[in-house]
């Protein structure tokens, strides 16, 4: 069955979300969303792409994983803005090396579970009973990584969403229309619905803006938490990571600058 008056692209979906509805190929593992409350099945998950990026402890794959649902989420609030809600149940995640044999994360879903409907309030359902419970137990796997700090990833991803979107071809009346879905999100909907409690809503972390070195004209903005990138093997601080100093930041930003004048 094929969506009517579907404002995006399959292409897109993938390029702004990883959402596809085709299976791929050199699948590695897979389960349902829903699956993922089960301690064993996300144990599964963690130390299957664990040992794909090489982390030295469960804490990295946590962090990366957590961007990995950002994307995720923000498939569930542009699916909303549409006016589309989509049966959670049915969208499978799937481990998959690409053809550099790198492993990447895929998120499965297809026509026949989508339902146009103009309500948005299904998307704080999705949160509480799907990514809220399996943040908490990746928070408890973890041994020092902190519940916000872990949801401050999935901001981050939530960020570059918004990036693609703005250099895609996608019209910016549905540009605008899914940031004032995030926005309202943040607004209405209780930190609590993500199992954060007492604490400011992880998705209203201010973003702090630094030089590009790769384009002068684009400044970045620092993650809101590091990744723990440094942790994998052979591993170092990002360029906007927050635990990078100044002075290393701007070693880095002039050797950046240096290279791309040389090959000029």
């Amino acid at each position: 069955m094929e969506l009517q008056n579907k404002t995006w692209t399959w292409e897109q979906m993938e390029n702004f979300f990883y959402m596809t509805n085709q299976e791929k190929e050199d699948v590695v593992w897979d389960c349902r969303i829903r699956e993922l409350v089960k301690p064993e099945i996300l144990q599964k998950l963690l130390e299957l792409y664990g040992e794909g990026i090489k982390a030295t402890t469960k804490d990295v794959t946590v962090m990366y994983f957590a961007g990995w649902f950002g994307y995720l989420c923000g498939a569930m609030h542009f699916l909303s803005s549409d006016g589309w809600k989509v049966n959670a149940e049915k969208i499978k995640l799937q481990l998959y090396k690409n053809q550099r044999g790198t492993m990447l994360v895929s998120f499965i879903v297809h026509s026949e579970n989508f339902i146009k409907i103009e309500c948005s309030g299904w998307v704080e359902e999705f949160y509480k009973a799907n990514m809220k419970p399996v943040f908490m137990l990746m928070q408890a796997m973890s041994t020092n990584n902190n519940l916000l700090h872990i949801w401050y990833q999935a901001s981050h991803s939530l960020y570059w969403i918004s990036d693609r979107m703005n250099h895609s071809g996608l019209s910016e009346r549905y540009i605008l229309q899914y940031e004032k879905n995030v926005e309202l999100f943040k607004k209405v909907t209780p930190s609590s619905c993500m199992g954060v409690m007492g604490q400011q809503h992880p998705y209203a972390k201010k973003l702090i803006f630094i030089e590009n070195p790769w384009d002068l004209q684009d400044p970045m903005p620092l993650k809101p938490s590091c990744c723990l990138a440094y942790q994998t093997e052979g591993g170092h601080l990002c360029y906007t990571c927050p635990r990078m100093k100044k002075s290393e930041r701007q070693e880095k930003f002039n050797k950046v600058l240096a290279e791309h004048s040389t090959m000029s």
